[in-house]
Protein backbone atom coordinates (compact mmCIF):
# COMPACT_ATOMS: atom_id res chain seq x y z
CA UNK A 1 0.00 0.00 0.00
CA UNK A 2 1.69 3.22 -0.82
CA UNK A 3 2.81 5.64 1.87
CA UNK A 4 1.09 8.70 2.45
CA UNK A 5 3.14 11.97 1.92
CA UNK A 6 2.53 14.25 4.92
CA UNK A 7 0.55 17.50 4.01
CA UNK A 8 2.39 20.30 3.50
CA UNK A 9 2.09 23.49 5.87
CA UNK A 10 -0.23 26.35 4.42
CA UNK A 11 2.29 28.91 3.46
CA UNK A 12 1.80 31.54 6.27
CA UNK A 13 2.01 34.47 3.76
CA UNK A 14 -1.17 33.65 1.46
CA UNK A 15 -3.60 30.64 1.46
CA UNK A 16 -6.29 30.23 -1.41
CA UNK A 17 -9.33 29.36 -0.33
CA UNK A 18 -10.77 26.62 -2.55
CA UNK A 19 -13.06 27.33 -5.55
CA UNK A 20 -12.01 31.34 -4.94
CA UNK A 21 -9.20 32.86 -6.32
CA UNK A 22 -9.08 35.57 -3.23
CA UNK A 23 -5.75 35.52 -1.26
CA UNK A 24 -6.99 35.44 2.49
CA UNK A 25 -4.66 37.68 5.33
CA UNK A 26 -3.80 35.10 8.16
CA UNK A 27 -5.25 37.33 11.27
CA UNK A 28 -2.26 39.34 12.81
CA UNK A 29 -0.89 38.01 16.31
CA UNK A 30 -2.65 40.45 19.51
CA UNK A 31 0.51 42.82 20.23
CA UNK A 32 1.91 42.18 23.76
CA UNK A 33 1.10 44.76 26.10
CA UNK A 34 3.82 47.44 26.61
CA UNK A 35 5.10 48.03 30.25
CA UNK A 36 4.07 51.22 31.94
CA UNK A 37 6.24 54.14 32.19
CA UNK A 38 6.49 57.51 33.67
CA UNK A 39 5.39 60.53 31.70
CA UNK A 40 8.38 62.93 30.37
CA UNK A 41 9.40 65.77 33.07
CA UNK A 42 8.52 69.06 32.24
CA UNK A 43 11.21 71.37 30.34
CA UNK A 44 13.18 73.00 32.99
CA UNK A 45 11.91 76.93 33.18
CA UNK A 46 14.10 79.39 31.40
CA UNK A 47 16.83 81.28 33.05
CA UNK A 48 16.40 84.60 34.19
CA UNK A 49 18.58 85.98 32.50
CA UNK A 50 15.96 85.52 29.66
CA UNK A 51 13.41 87.08 31.71
CA UNK A 52 15.71 90.03 32.00
CA UNK A 53 17.07 89.98 28.78
CA UNK A 54 13.15 90.58 27.49
CA UNK A 55 12.24 93.08 29.79
CA UNK A 56 13.11 96.79 27.75
CA UNK A 57 16.06 98.69 29.20
CA UNK A 58 15.53 102.18 31.05
CA UNK A 59 18.23 104.24 30.98
CA UNK A 60 19.66 105.81 34.48
CA UNK A 61 20.49 108.92 35.22
CA UNK A 62 23.51 109.21 36.30
CA UNK A 63 24.01 110.28 40.13
CA UNK A 64 26.30 113.16 41.59
CA UNK A 65 28.76 111.28 43.62
CA UNK A 66 29.05 112.16 47.13
CA UNK A 67 31.15 115.09 48.75
CA UNK A 68 31.32 119.54 49.13
CA UNK A 69 29.68 121.91 46.70
CA UNK A 70 31.61 123.40 44.49
CA UNK A 71 33.70 125.99 44.86
CA UNK A 72 32.89 126.03 48.44
CA UNK A 73 34.91 126.54 51.47
CA UNK A 74 35.14 122.54 51.65
CA UNK A 75 35.89 122.07 48.32
CA UNK A 76 38.30 124.51 48.14
CA UNK A 77 40.31 123.03 50.97
CA UNK A 78 40.38 119.38 49.46
CA UNK A 79 40.92 120.48 46.16
CA UNK A 80 42.95 123.34 46.13
CA UNK A 81 46.78 121.98 47.29
CA UNK A 82 45.91 119.34 43.77
CA UNK A 83 45.19 122.04 41.40
CA UNK A 84 48.32 123.79 42.76
CA UNK A 85 50.24 120.56 42.16
CA UNK A 86 48.86 120.23 38.90
CA UNK A 87 50.21 123.27 38.24
CA UNK A 88 53.50 122.70 39.59
CA UNK A 89 54.32 119.85 37.90
CA UNK A 90 52.82 121.13 34.20
CA UNK A 91 53.24 125.15 34.73
CA UNK A 92 50.90 125.60 31.42
CA UNK A 93 49.25 128.85 31.39
CA UNK A 94 45.73 127.40 31.66
CA UNK A 95 46.97 125.44 35.10
CA UNK A 96 48.82 128.52 36.64
CA UNK A 97 45.77 130.48 35.85
CA UNK A 98 43.00 128.09 36.96
CA UNK A 99 45.17 127.41 40.37
CA UNK A 100 45.07 131.35 40.89
CA UNK A 101 41.97 131.94 40.04
CA UNK A 102 40.63 129.59 42.73
CA UNK A 103 43.26 130.76 45.25
CA UNK A 104 41.85 134.12 44.79
CA UNK A 105 38.05 132.93 45.51
CA UNK A 106 39.75 131.52 48.81
CA UNK A 107 41.60 134.72 49.85
CA UNK A 108 38.04 136.55 48.51
CA UNK A 109 36.00 134.04 51.11
CA UNK A 110 38.60 134.81 54.18
CA UNK A 111 38.31 138.51 54.00
CA UNK A 112 34.26 138.94 53.91
CA UNK A 113 34.22 136.50 56.80
CA UNK A 114 37.21 138.61 58.35
CA UNK A 115 35.03 141.53 57.73
CA UNK A 116 31.84 140.15 59.01
CA UNK A 117 33.68 138.67 62.10
CA UNK A 118 34.66 142.24 62.95
CA UNK A 119 31.09 143.44 62.53
CA UNK A 120 29.77 140.78 64.79
CA UNK A 121 32.12 141.13 67.61
CA UNK A 122 31.72 145.23 67.39
CA UNK A 123 28.32 144.67 67.77
CA UNK A 124 28.34 142.30 70.93
CA UNK A 125 30.67 143.34 73.90
CA UNK A 126 30.64 139.88 75.18
CA UNK A 127 32.79 138.87 71.94
CA UNK A 128 34.70 142.59 72.21
CA UNK A 129 38.33 141.75 73.40
CA UNK A 130 38.48 145.13 74.73
CA UNK A 131 35.57 144.99 77.16
CA UNK A 132 37.94 141.80 79.26
CA UNK A 133 41.18 143.99 77.94
CA UNK A 134 41.89 147.02 76.43
CA UNK A 135 44.08 146.69 73.52
CA UNK A 136 45.25 150.00 73.32
CA UNK A 137 48.80 150.23 74.93
CA UNK A 138 48.31 153.12 77.10
CA UNK A 139 44.79 151.46 78.35
CA UNK A 140 46.77 147.90 78.45
CA UNK A 141 49.41 149.35 81.06
CA UNK A 142 46.55 151.28 83.33
CA UNK A 143 45.14 147.92 83.84
CA UNK A 144 48.56 146.31 84.43
CA UNK A 145 49.62 149.04 87.01
CA UNK A 146 45.92 148.71 88.96
CA UNK A 147 46.94 144.56 89.00
CA UNK A 148 49.79 144.73 90.09
CA UNK A 149 48.42 147.49 92.76
CA UNK A 150 45.27 145.00 93.91
CA UNK A 151 48.63 141.73 93.46
CA UNK A 152 50.20 143.96 96.65
CA UNK A 153 47.32 144.55 98.13
CA UNK A 154 46.39 140.45 98.47
CA UNK A 155 49.97 139.54 99.24
CA UNK A 156 50.11 141.82 102.13
CA UNK A 157 46.84 140.65 103.46
CA UNK A 158 48.65 136.66 102.64
CA UNK A 159 51.78 137.28 105.07
CA UNK A 160 49.33 138.18 107.86
CA UNK A 161 48.04 134.77 107.81
CA UNK A 162 50.79 132.87 105.97
CA UNK A 163 54.38 132.53 105.82
CA UNK A 164 56.84 130.57 103.21
CA UNK A 165 59.37 127.57 103.95
CA UNK A 166 62.31 127.63 101.56
CA UNK A 167 64.06 124.41 101.57
CA UNK A 168 67.36 124.30 100.27
CA UNK A 169 71.04 122.80 99.79
CA UNK A 170 74.25 125.14 100.11
CA UNK A 171 75.90 123.67 97.26
CA UNK A 172 73.10 124.40 94.80
CA UNK A 173 72.86 127.84 92.89
CA UNK A 174 69.42 127.87 92.03
CA UNK A 175 68.86 128.40 96.00
CA UNK A 176 71.06 131.03 95.76
CA UNK A 177 69.58 132.94 92.64
CA UNK A 178 66.05 132.31 94.39
CA UNK A 179 66.83 133.54 98.32
CA UNK A 180 67.48 137.34 96.97
CA UNK A 181 63.62 137.50 95.71
CA UNK A 182 62.30 135.82 99.11
CA UNK A 183 64.37 137.94 101.15
CA UNK A 184 62.04 141.08 98.50
CA UNK A 185 58.91 139.16 99.56
CA UNK A 186 59.99 139.48 102.81
CA UNK A 187 60.53 142.86 103.25
CA UNK A 188 57.91 144.23 101.01
CA UNK A 189 54.82 142.60 102.26
CA UNK A 190 56.36 141.48 105.36
CA UNK A 191 56.61 137.38 104.94
CA UNK A 192 58.21 135.59 107.70
CA UNK A 193 60.35 133.06 105.45
CA UNK A 194 61.72 130.19 107.27
CA UNK A 195 65.11 128.52 105.62
CA UNK A 196 65.42 124.90 106.12
CA UNK A 197 68.82 123.41 105.01
CA UNK A 198 69.06 119.97 103.72
CA UNK A 199 72.05 119.41 104.43
CA UNK A 200 73.18 121.67 107.63
CA UNK A 201 74.69 124.12 105.99
CA UNK A 202 73.96 127.83 105.47
CA UNK A 203 73.98 129.83 102.12
CA UNK A 204 77.23 130.64 100.89
CA UNK A 205 75.72 134.36 100.15
CA UNK A 206 74.60 134.51 103.36
CA UNK A 207 70.83 135.14 103.27
CA UNK A 208 68.17 133.41 105.85
CA UNK A 209 71.73 133.06 108.28
CA UNK A 210 68.39 132.10 110.77
CA UNK A 211 68.03 129.05 109.31
CA UNK A 212 66.85 125.34 110.32
CA UNK A 213 68.35 122.14 109.47
CA UNK A 214 66.24 119.37 107.92
CA UNK A 215 64.48 117.02 110.54
CA UNK A 216 62.33 115.08 108.26
CA UNK A 217 60.53 117.70 106.56
CA UNK A 218 61.65 117.31 103.20
CA UNK A 219 60.71 113.44 103.35
CA UNK A 220 57.35 114.44 104.90
CA UNK A 221 56.54 116.74 102.17
CA UNK A 222 57.98 114.99 99.03
CA UNK A 223 61.13 117.04 98.27
CA UNK A 224 62.46 116.00 94.65
CA UNK A 225 64.31 118.87 93.71
CA UNK A 226 65.91 122.33 95.66
CA UNK A 227 64.86 125.15 95.89
CA UNK A 228 61.26 123.96 97.39
CA UNK A 229 58.79 126.68 98.42
CA UNK A 230 56.03 126.27 100.62
CA UNK A 231 53.05 128.54 101.59
CA UNK A 232 52.88 128.15 105.02
CA UNK A 233 49.65 128.75 107.86
CA UNK A 234 50.12 127.88 111.54
CA UNK A 235 49.37 125.44 112.94
CA UNK A 236 49.34 122.79 110.21
CA UNK A 237 48.10 124.42 106.67
CA UNK A 238 51.02 123.74 104.17
CA UNK A 239 50.42 124.20 100.59
CA UNK A 240 53.01 123.38 97.78
CA UNK A 241 54.16 126.41 95.72
CA UNK A 242 57.14 125.20 93.79
CA UNK A 243 60.38 123.17 93.74
CA UNK A 244 62.17 125.24 90.98
CA UNK A 245 63.47 128.41 90.59
CA UNK A 246 60.44 130.89 90.18
CA UNK A 247 60.31 134.82 88.97
CA UNK A 248 59.37 137.66 91.49
CA UNK A 249 56.18 137.99 89.19
CA UNK A 250 55.33 133.79 89.75
CA UNK A 251 56.02 133.90 93.08
CA UNK A 252 53.38 136.86 93.12
CA UNK A 253 51.07 134.94 91.53
CA UNK A 254 51.27 131.74 92.72
CA UNK A 255 51.28 132.99 96.66
CA UNK A 256 47.62 134.93 95.94
CA UNK A 257 46.51 131.71 93.88
CA UNK A 258 47.34 129.36 96.61
CA UNK A 259 46.22 131.12 98.81
CA UNK A 260 42.54 132.49 97.62
CA UNK A 261 41.88 128.26 96.53
CA UNK A 262 42.92 127.55 100.50
CA UNK A 263 40.02 129.70 101.79
CA UNK A 264 43.02 132.30 103.51
CA UNK A 265 42.31 135.39 101.71
CA UNK A 266 38.93 136.43 100.14
CA UNK A 267 39.00 135.01 97.09
CA UNK A 268 37.59 138.46 95.43
CA UNK A 269 41.43 139.44 95.53
CA UNK A 270 42.64 137.01 92.92
CA UNK A 271 39.97 138.11 90.73
CA UNK A 272 40.88 142.35 91.14
CA UNK A 273 44.99 140.98 90.74
CA UNK A 274 44.14 139.07 87.03
CA UNK A 275 45.20 142.03 84.37
CA UNK A 276 41.55 142.32 83.05
CA UNK A 277 38.97 144.92 83.44
CA UNK A 278 36.12 142.65 83.37
CA UNK A 279 35.43 138.10 82.65
CA UNK A 280 33.46 137.05 80.69
CA UNK A 281 32.54 133.05 80.48
CA UNK A 282 29.70 131.28 79.24
CA UNK A 283 28.00 128.34 81.68
CA UNK A 284 27.80 125.56 79.18
CA UNK A 285 26.30 123.63 82.55
CA UNK A 286 22.77 123.53 81.17
CA UNK A 287 23.27 122.49 77.24
CA UNK A 288 21.24 119.15 77.61
CA UNK A 289 18.90 119.39 74.67
CA UNK A 290 21.04 117.23 71.82
CA UNK A 291 18.74 118.70 68.99
CA UNK A 292 20.14 121.83 70.00
CA UNK A 293 23.05 121.60 68.55
CA UNK A 294 21.29 120.35 64.80
CA UNK A 295 19.29 124.23 64.96
CA UNK A 296 21.75 126.96 64.44
CA UNK A 297 19.09 129.68 65.50
CA UNK A 298 18.16 127.68 68.83
CA UNK A 299 21.39 127.13 69.69
CA UNK A 300 22.54 131.14 69.08
CA UNK A 301 20.06 131.90 71.52
CA UNK A 302 20.85 129.54 74.35
CA UNK A 303 24.35 130.46 73.79
CA UNK A 304 23.64 134.24 74.43
CA UNK A 305 21.25 133.44 77.20
CA UNK A 306 24.39 131.56 79.17
CA UNK A 307 26.59 134.76 78.91
CA UNK A 308 28.44 135.73 82.37
CA UNK A 309 29.83 138.87 82.80
CA UNK A 310 32.32 139.41 85.92
CA UNK A 311 33.65 142.96 86.69
CA UNK A 312 36.52 142.94 89.38
CA UNK A 313 35.31 142.58 92.50
CA UNK A 314 35.37 145.13 95.63
CA UNK A 315 36.14 143.09 98.37
CA UNK A 316 34.26 144.41 101.76
CA UNK A 317 34.53 141.47 103.81
CA UNK A 318 36.73 141.32 107.09
CA UNK A 319 40.25 139.09 105.85
CA UNK A 320 40.03 135.74 107.44
CA UNK A 321 42.44 135.75 110.38
CA UNK A 322 45.13 133.23 111.37
CA UNK A 323 44.10 131.78 114.88
CA UNK A 324 47.80 132.48 115.72
CA UNK A 325 50.25 134.57 114.31
CA UNK A 326 53.85 133.63 114.83
CA UNK A 327 57.41 133.18 113.61
CA UNK A 328 57.15 129.91 111.18
CA UNK A 329 59.61 126.85 112.67
CA UNK A 330 60.80 124.22 111.30
CA UNK A 331 59.28 121.69 112.96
Amino acid sequence: MPRLSPPRRASTSVVLRAGSGIAEQPPEPEPEPEEESEPPPDPPPPPETDKVAEQPLTPKTPSRPAGPAPLSAAWLRANLERYRDVAIDDPSPQNVSLYLYLQRLAIDKAERFAEASQRAVWSDPFLDETTRRPLATFAANLVNREAANQRDQALTKTAQVAGLWFLYRSDCPYCEAQAPLLELLANRYGFDVQAISLDGRPLPSGFFPDFRTDSGQARALGVVSTPALFLVRPPDGIKPLSQGVLSLAELQQRIVQTAADAGWIDPRWLERSRARVTALRLDTSTFSDPDLAEDPERLLEHLRGQRRAIPNPPVTEPLIPSPTHHRLGGH
